[in-house]
């Protein structure tokens, strides 16, 4: 019998489709980088995202910088990626912020997954178009990502092995039956037709990344503020813990007294460790 298609082990193996980047109007710059409107192709439609693109010629190492959850109406442009991938982009790295299937312009994308995995389809699916944009490394690539942004850069760390290193930003649980408990089973279409944990545990360990941590893991730093209120410190304790017992490189970092969203000196200490992660591990 088939693996569903949320499984870690279907994304792995799932085909890649030919599709292009196509790099639209310019929307802004900010130092040492110019911003751009992106599109590319995932599950047939059409997919919506912000580009920075470092100044300078070359090919550029490329981090997909992934958002927390928000309403898709109360979703806007550079909504929770932004004070990230802006510093990153200053750094010497194009940075890609999707907006989720849904989310901006960005069609439906896959189906019968839970829409977590469904952006994570969607970014597996911008990988792969990489080479089709001039300015891009596609041997150099990270993911990064805050809160359920996390949980999307997580997945990719179990369903791409050519990935060079991870940043997480108090992400969500690397077991998708907490995240879901929690969360989805509250949220229209946020499971994707997939039964709840408590009926099918099962289904749950096929799209968790933690089972798929090993010492092939793209190294990850993992950030979390001491007052955080949205993601439980055992959930992280738990995903750094599975790292390091599995053989990947692993740094966690907290911030006393930090809430859920970093800001002021917090978010420029996150945003220079990361960058500092990136230069180490992907160049």
């Amino acid at each position: 019998m088939p693996l569903p298609p949320y499984a870690i082990a279907t994304l792995r193996t799932r085909p890649r489709p030919t599709g292009r980047i196509s790099v639209g109007d310019a929307i802004g710059s900010g130092p040492g980088y110019a911003k751009y409107h992106v599109t590319w192709t995932s599950a047939g439609d059409t997919m919506t995202g912000v580009l920075d693109i470092p100044s300078g010629g070359g090919r550029f190492p490329v981090v997909l910088v992934n958002h927390g959850y928000a309403p898709v109406s109360q979703y806007y442009e550079g909504l929770d990626t932004a004070p990230y991938a802006d510093p990153m982009a200053s750094a010497g790295f194009l940075t890609i912020s999707p907006s989720y299937p849904g989310y901006l312009g960005s069609g439906p994308g896959a189906t019968n997954v839970p829409s977590i995995v469904g952006a994570a389809i969607s970014d597996l699916d911008l990988i792969s178009e990489l080479p089709t944009l001039s300015q891009a490394d596609p041997t150099r690539v990270a993911v990064a990502g805050h809160s359920n942004g996390g949980g999307v850069a997580e997945i990719l760390m179990a369903a791409d092995p050519g990935l060079r290193a991870a940043v997480l930003y108090a992400p969500v649980s690397s077991d998708m039956a907490d995240n879901a408990s929690k969360g989805w089973v509250h949220a229209t279409s946020g499971t994707g037709g997939v039964p709840d944990p408590a009926s099918d545990a099962a289904a749950y360990q096929l799209m968790s990344p933690r089972p798929w941590f090993d010492a092939g893991t793209p190294p990850a730093l993992i950030m979390q503020g001491t007052a955080d209120p949205e993601i439980p410190a055992d959930w992280t304790a738990a995903t750094v813990q599975a790292l390091q017992a599995d053989g990947a490189h692993v740094q966690f970092v907290s911030f006393a007294g930090a809430t859920h969203i970093f800001g002021g000196a917090d978010l420029t200490r996150a945003n220079s460790l990361a960058i500092d992660w990136l230069k180490t591990w992907v160049g």
